[in-house]
């Protein structure tokens, strides 16, 4: 993915993909604040393909460690804008 992306870039692509890939969400229903798990009940195979796709999308090297305490959008925006030197 383009290097040159915003912080605002990041957030909305992230967004995007969280609500193609669930599916069953509507894009107004999403904000940086959304917590998956709690807002939408959202675990195991859905949760796992978003992360694989976020990793996939935006070259993320992360650990397990890393994602073991994200909960919400604007952390995964967080981690990507820290792995990527984004300002």
């Amino acid at each position: 993915m383009d290097g040159n992306l915003t912080r605002a870039e990041i957030s909305e692509k992230v967004i995007q993909l969280f609500v193609d890939i669930i599916g069953f969400i509507d894009r107004s229903q999403v904000t940086e604040q959304t917590d998956f798990i709690h807002d939408f009940k959202i675990i195991d195979d859905d949760l796992t393909c978003f992360v694989m796709q976020i990793k996939w999308q935006f070259n993320l090297h992360a650990t397990q460690a890393d994602w073991d305490h994200i909960a919400t959008i604007k952390q995964i925006v967080d981690l990507i804008v820290e792995r990527s030197n984004v300002h």
